[in-house]
């Protein structure tokens, strides 16, 4: 018998053995999820793909920023199409496109209209079955004015360039077609993807994979998928670090991502033209904080880092864009699924109506098994109870039998409460102490929730035990059952979601609810084979217990003891003595023997013996005193419950851990674009709470010791972070930057500002601007002060900014910008008539117009209206010509907008032109309304503007223009940050307008 209990004590559910193995099960899970987080190496057997030179083409591509509006964006393209050229001179099956001439007019979500010159590059692999349709693999090499773009979106065009060498090669000819789409302008409202539509290749495409970049660096991510075919194809055997979560595109469907990629266009396709294609977006994520700004680079990522990024980025593409070529499923399943990787090792992929059936399952199938079991529970405690008799003794107050009852059964509701509102507080400590402090020190806000998690959970369940012992059944039992009707709630909403909204992010909920059930069985199977529910002290429950029977029992548990009553006992003087005396002092605690007489007439046949609890009760055994046996502590637990702690706990810890970090990591440096902290704080709060709830059924075994290392760490975190500033060299502050100048319209004459004269500004110039977009208090207080010539002008900040939620000063300034071209910063002459924009206006009749309009050295231009217009069409004029010569009225007919983009009933202010050649002259055509002109002559007023994005530390070439506002801005900004763009030129240059 010792032997067994030695063997058995490591499974006892005792204080020691529970914590070893939840802190095990969670310190794994926790650890598991973090290191494999990180990027894995690159193998040594790259299977074809040649790591090296598409590093070199990285490295090529992103020497420098190449926007849409920059001569380095020339050169990329060059470079592109010199590396794509010899694939098609040597393949016949291989044909090369340089389109030059795909131009599309659309009315853009924003509420604006655009004229795009396309300068896309795409290359065909014919596949050995060509009728049936292809794959569109996509990315854009053009980057924003301020980074050279290693993330958004080098990788992706290097990763293309690589597979076209790949799938080149005769022996890998694929089974379908592949068009490789390396688009111009998607970091100017998506331009190149519309153009897309434009090509005769458009037809020949029904999946894409699109590849992009919201972040820079890390694993790159499954963003989104339309549907169930392209999401498997993320699951082939040849992608060995799948990452994707079905999370990530829902939230794009809510709103909550501030992002836009090529993705939407193609999904959308061209209404009345070409269907929406079905396919998935693939992009990096993690470390915002270096997002279009200078450190989106090698040297940012590091080298070591990048060509891992650039791995990761060449295995998923080459897996399941094999996997869409040549499987017999083309990837055009178009169901919606349930998608999540496990460790980057392996996809999980369910098709959304197979979740929902099995939810519906376990909604009615979990409770009905549930009930049953308890059903059983009690019916086999009121059998054992009915065999047992106890004296009578004194009775306990309703009330207390009712307080009893609720605060054994409603536990666990009550720990949920005060973790709830705990996180409240904390939550509204962040706000208002230190609200963006998880930009930098992510990791160790995540550790504060949750450590707080387990504390606001484990602390009531522990203290309501220590203070009022649940007797109507065990903690262990109520909380789990508990716990399954909370599972069950989260496993409505999850039904509910996918019923609905096609929403499968609670996926996790049929797991946990799963999880729970099986352990409520477990634990109503245990309660059933010992005919009762138990409780924590060590006897039968309270539950079926009457009330004259509860002061005994609550002290201790005596098998077969019998009651026989209506014994006339009559004893002599000894006897009395020994019974008022010598049983007095026993209930005083002295080691005294009952004194019993000898057999009478009326002494029962079966010999009974007085006995006495441990709370001063009475009764009567039939045993032998050898036999009688009291019990005063709860019998031992052996097995059962770590078999409970196993379905709870690891599953769903996995699950949400690696949901939290994913959502850590994508939303942490997005404070600083003027995302709300509050929705990072609540969810490390919600996801922190659930990893934690599955230990509420073994809270009360857990050592307090546990809860005091916990505690200390946590309060040693939140001081800390709590006080310390939240911007570092390694995780910087974002600013963005633009200058506006204004120029003096012709023939007008304006007055010029007497403040701007003293900075000895051209008579041209109007005035120019610098100004800076940041988060409010660190913007006005920490970084236009630093700025040199913020310094010598009058700073105006606004807290409604350029970008929503930003606040954005602005200031007069002497550093000019120059267009470059035939144009010298360095030249006098040049700066006292500087030839920016010419724009020129003529009225056609009452309600149309042309307008005019060139750039020096630039090939983005824009027109702002007071007034909304209802027509617009580019006429097609001689590259370079600056003479205005206008055309005849065109039929309304002949504005043609690309289908589903078309013109809102009340019209658009604002018209963007895309060039694809330099000191392009455009000829605009515009209409309006005569009922909606507020001026006496029904004309049309507004600004012609056009963009520059080139400057000197951005290594442009001789006819590159200069910015020296932004460089001085560069220079001057503290280590803690870093420039980027608020618009597709950092400099704008305008001027009014009236027709």
């Amino acid at each position: 018998m010792r032997l067994r209990w030695k063997l058995a004590e490591p499974f006892k559910f005792a204080p020691t053995q529970v914590s070893v193995l939840t802190v095990f099960i969670y310190v794994l899970v926790f650890a598991t999820v973090l290191v494999l987080d990180e990027l894995p190496n690159v193998p040594k057997n790259t299977e074809g793909i040649n790591l090296d030179r598409a590093f070199e083409a990285l490295s090529t591509i992103t020497s420098r920023p190449h926007p849409y509006i920059s001569h380095a964006n020339d050169v990329v393209r060059a470079y592109i199409l010199s590396r794509l050229g010899p694939l098609a001179a040597r393949h016949s099956h291989v044909e090369l496109s340089d389109d030059l001439t795909s131009n599309v007019t659309y009315i853009a979500g924003g509420g604006f209209a655009v004229y795009f010159e396309g300068t896309n590059v795409l290359l065909k692999i014919q596949g050995t079955e060509p009728a049936h349709d292809g794959v569109l693999f996509s990315c854009h090499y053009d980057s924003v004015s301020s980074a050279p773009g290693a993330t958004d979106d080098g990788m992706g065009v290097a990763t293309l360039l690589e597979m076209a060498e790949y799938l080149s090669e005769p022996e890998r000819r694929p089974r379908r077609t592949a068009i490789f789409f390396f688009n111009n302008g998607e970091e100017d409202q998506l331009n190149g993807a519309h153009a897309y539509f434009e090509h005769p290749w458009s037809n020949l495409t029904s999946v894409f994979i699109n590849l992009e970049g919201a972040a820079s660096g890390g694993r790159p991510l499954v963003f989104r998928s339309t549907s169930y075919g392209p999401a498997h194809s993320v699951k082939s055997g040849s992608v060995k670090h799948p990452h994707a979560n079905v999370l990530t595109s829902e939230a794009f469907s809510l709103g909550m991502i501030r992002s836009a990629t090529d993705y939407q266009i193609y999904a959308q396709g061209v209404k009345g033209e070409v269907a929406g294609l079905q396919g998935f977006d693939f992009a990096f994520y993690k470390n915002r904080a270096y997002y279009h700004t200078p450190r989106d680079s090698i040297p940012g990522m590091g080298l070591g880092e990048t060509r891992k990024a650039l791995w990761a980025m060449l295995e998923t593409v080459r897996g399941s864009g094999l996997a869409l070529l040549n499987d017999e499923d083309p990837g055009t399943d178009i169901s919606a699924p349930i998608y999540f990787d496990l460790f980057g090792r392996s996809l999980v992929i369910l098709p959304m109506s197979s979740v929902y059936a099995a939810n519906i399952v376990l909604l009615i199938l979990g409770p009905l098994s549930t009930i049953g079991l308890f059903v059983w529970v009690v019916l086999a405690a009121k059998k054992r109870s009915q065999i047992e008799t106890i004296p009578t003794s004194r009775d306990e107050p309703k009330w207390r039998i009712a307080v009893r009852a609720l605060l054994g059964w409603e536990r666990f509701w009550v720990s949920v409460i005060f973790a709830v509102l705990v996180h409240v507080g904390v939550v509204a400590g962040f706000l208002n102490l230190n609200p963006n402090i998880v930009h930098s020190h992510a990791y160790a806000v995540l550790s504060i929730f949750l450590g707080l998690s387990f504390l606001a959970l484990v602390l009531p369940l522990q203290a309501l035990h220590f203070i009022l012992p649940p007797t109507f059944a065990s903690q262990k039992l109520t909380t789990i059952l508990s716990l399954y009707f909370f599972t069950w709630i989260l496993l409505v909403a999850s039904t509910v979601s996918i019923s609905t909204r096609q929403f499968g992010s609670l996926y996790w909920a049929t797991f946990f609810n799963v999880g729970a059930w099986l352990a409520a069985i477990l634990e109503l199977t245990r309660a059933g084979r010992r005919r009762d529910p138990g409780n924590e002290r060590g006897t039968y429950s309270f539950l079926f217990s009457s009330p004259e029977e509860r002061e005994v029992r609550a002290e201790g548990e005596v098998p077969g003891r019998r009651l026989v009553r209506g014994v006339l006992h009559e004893a002599s003087d000894q006897e009395g003595a020994g019974v008022n005396g010598a049983h007095a002092g026993a209930r005083d605690g002295e080691d005294e023997d009952i004194f019993e007489t000898e057999p009478t007439e009326i002494t029962p046949l079966i010999h009974q013996h007085r006995r006495e609890t441990q709370g001063g009760g009475e009764y009567i055994s039939v045993d032998g005193p050898d036999d009688v046996k009291v019990v005063g502590t709860p019998a031992d637990e052996c097995g059962w419950w770590i078999g409970q702690v196993l379905l709870l706990v690891p599953a769903l810890a996995i699950l949400l851990f690696q949901l939290e970090l994913l959502l850590l990591n994508a939303t942490m440096h997005t404070l600083v674009d003027g995302s709300s902290p509050r929705t990072v704080y609540v969810i490390l709060a919600l996801f922190s709470t659930f990893i934690f709830i599955p230990i509420t059924p073994f809270a009360h075994k857990l050592p307090q010791a546990l809860n005091v290392v916990v505690a200390g760490i946590v309060i040693l975190l939140l001081a800390v972070t709590w006080s310390i500033f939240p911007f570092t060299l390694r995780w910087p502050f974002r600013v963005y930057f633009q200058q506006s100048v204004e120029l003096v319209p012709t023939p007008s004459v304006l007055s010029i500002n007497s403040s701007i004269n003293a900075l000895a500004i051209p008579p041209q110039v109007v005035r120019a601007e610098t100004t800076l977009t940041a988060l409010k208090g660190y913007v006005d207080r920490y970084i236009v002060p630093g700025i040199p010539s913020s310094r010598r002008s009058n700073v105006v900040c606004d807290p409604k900014g350029l970008r929503p939620d930003l606040m954005t000063c602005r200031w007069a300034t002497d550093l000019l910008p120059s267009p470059g071209g035939n144009f010298s910063a360095s030249s006098v002459a040049a700066l006292q008539n500087p030839k920016w924009i010419d724009v020129q206006t003529i009225r056609l009749n009452e309600t149309r117009a042309i307008i005019s309009l060139r750039g020096e050295n630039t090939r983005g231009c824009r027109l702002y209206f007071d007034s909304p217009i209802s027509f617009i069409y580019v006429h097609q004029a001689s590259d370079g010509n600056t003479t205005f010569s206008p055309p005849a009225p065109v039929p309304f007919e002949k504005m043609r907008l690309q289908g589903g983009y078309e013109m809102p009933a009340n019209g658009v202010k604002e018209a963007r032109l895309w060039s694809r050649t330099w000191d392009r002259t455009f000829d605009v055509e515009v209409g309006w309304e005569p009922s909606s002109r507020g001026e006496a002559d029904g004309g049309l007023s507004g600004r012609a503007a056009c963009e520059y994005a080139e400057y000197a530390s951005g290594l442009g070439g001789p006819e590159a223009g200069r910015i020296p506002a932004f460089e001085e801005v560069k220079q001057f900004l503290p280590l803690w940050a870093l420039p980027t763009k608020v618009a597709d030129g950092l400099v704008e240059v305008w001027t009014k307008f009236e027709v």
